[in-house]
């Protein structure tokens, strides 16, 4: 829930992020759903669970699965062996969080940033839940802050103030301006084998270049793409003027001018259309938020992974 001020709405605190721990729960009941489902499957749900680590072969013993048979054991030594796995512990969770100028923006609901930082914070809380270690970097225009992978409730609740400083425009991080291709190659440098990452952004500015260092990033991760986006993006009144400011500038803009609103739709609409192909091409995730979504509404997209 909003708080006053405009605390969730146009900026985020730790106390708004430390609510989200319940909604935990219900992504679980959610995913719990999806997968009794009729058509369980149809949707790719952006948590994914836990996989299986191989941890040995031995000799097949009757009740084994035939499925687990290690060929390639069992062509070497002449008797046949299953392979042994264990389940995954432990697994890091990498978050970038995008809090640059264009995501303190919104027409509707709350603004994009206020959104981002809620996704984020509810994957932090998922993540420690599970026992997994969850780190990332929250990147703003001239800042910028890095998080080790960490499973203690400490450092998540630091990861955590920092992102909600951010959405002030407070963020404490290095004074460094960095291009998205920067941040991007950074996040890859640090992205360790096996990890899962995720991309809270609008994506305005993601050059082929920079979009380029995600797809390297997910041949040894994998990467969802969690895209922020504004119902003015989208649709735009057909007349009438609008007041837009920063809080300090303004701007009046004149949707009567039918040229004006094609020329804006349409990029809009070619930005979405390269980023859903650059996500189908190289077999990432994409979930789409809008700023107005209801809090179940975010929920069931990002357990079912709805585009």
């Amino acid at each position: 829930m909003p708080g006053r001020d405009g605390e969730g709405l146009v900026f985020s605190t730790l106390q708004s992020l430390l609510r989200l721990q319940p909604q935990v729960e219900i992504l679980s009941l959610i995913r719990r759903h999806h997968a009794r489902a009729r058509n369980v499957g149809l949707h790719r749900s952006v948590f994914k669970g836990r996989g299986m680590d191989f941890a040995e072969s031995r000799l097949y013993q009757p009740g084994d699965d035939i499925r687990t048979i290690d060929w390639r054991v069992t062509a070497r030594t002449g008797r046949v062996h299953t392979k042994v796995f264990q389940e995954e512990r432990e697994r890091p969770v990498l978050i970038w969080l995008d809090l640059r100028p264009s995501m303190f923006f919104a027409t509707r609901g709350r603004f994009k940033s206020v959104l981002a930082s809620e996704v984020a914070g509810l994957l932090v809380w998922k993540t420690i839940a599970e026992g997994d270690r969850a780190g990332g970097v929250v990147q703003s225009d001239t800042g910028y802050a890095e998080f080790k992978p960490a499973r203690s409730r400490g450092a998540a609740l630091n990861f955590m103030r920092q992102m909600a400083q951010f959405t002030r425009q407070e963020g404490a991080g290095n004074r460094e301006q960095v291009s998205l291709e920067g941040s991007w190659q950074r996040l890859r440098r640090v992205t360790e084998q096996g990890a899962e990452v995720f991309v809270i952004s609008d994506f305005r500015e993601a050059g082929t270049q920079a979009l380029q260092q995600l797809a390297r990033i997910n041949r040894q991760a994998p990467v969802t793409l969690i895209a922020i986006r504004d119902p003015f993006e989208r649709e735009v009144p057909e007349q009438g003027s609008y007041r837009f400011t920063d809080g300090g500038r303004s701007l009046w803009v004149n949707l009567g001018l039918k040229v004006w609103r094609e020329r804006y739709l349409e990029r809009g609409r070619r930005a979405s259309a390269s980023l859903q192909e650059f996500a189908r091409k190289h077999r990432m995730t994409l979930v789409q938020l809008s700023t107005a979504d209801e809090d179940l509404i975010r929920l069931q997209k990002l357990a079912g992974g709805i585009r």
